[in-house]
């Protein structure tokens, strides 16, 4: 007989296969639409500006989540003013991520491009980081809200650490190939 808490874990393992399958089919589906059609001129700025605002609401969300974790290590923030941040801004993040694949297909990328390429896995490692910081999320909620840092496993420390790295290489990124690419157009 298996425990709630182990039966818990697995549940979430299975939301969290199941989260990565589906960025993967979101991608699949933005990048097909994006070489398949063709969008008419009148599309381009209304899509252009839906990508733009899903960017700043994006980005928005994952700097302000990451300010909170790093206030967090510098003993600025506790843990509760962290999961409340992260509470209140990870739909937004997610949103953003929506907003991106969803617009940018009909902004007609050019996957022979190589920086259009690396913009769209900038996406996808975000989109994907974001589904595993599910698990770190998990664990962090295990702990006493007043823990530092500097408190945590040396583990829990660098995944933390690694994963904001993750986060804002892949927001910056795809937000400055989007510039180098919108400019050129």
């Amino acid at each position: 007989m298996t425990t709630p808490l182990i039966e818990r874990r697995r549940a979430a393992r299975h939301r969290r296969a199941i989260a990565y399958w589906c960025v993967l089919l979101a991608m699949y589906v933005s990048l097909w639409v994006g070489a398949s059609v063709v969008p008419s001129d009148w599309l381009r700025s209304p899509a252009l500006f839906a990508h733009l605002a899903s960017v700043i609401v994006g980005l928005g969300a994952a700097v302000l989540l990451e300010t909170t974790g790093l206030l967090w290590m510098l003993r600025r923030a506790t843990l509760d003013d962290l999961r409340r941040v992260e509470r209140t801004v990870s739909g937004l993040a997610w949103l953003g991520i929506a907003g991106l694949l969803a617009t940018g297909a009909f902004l007609h990328p050019d996957l022979a491009q190589p920086l259009t390429a690396l913009k769209m896995a900038a996406v996808l490692v975000v989109a994907m980081n974001g589904v595993g910081m599910t698990k770190l999320n998990a664990e962090l909620a295990r702990l006493p809200g007043r823990v530092r840092f500097g408190a945590l496993p040396r583990s829990l420390r660098v995944w933390c650490v690694w994963s904001a790295l993750v986060s804002q290489a892949g927001w910056w990124t795809a937000v400055l190939i989007g510039m180098l690419s919108t400019a050129s157009h």
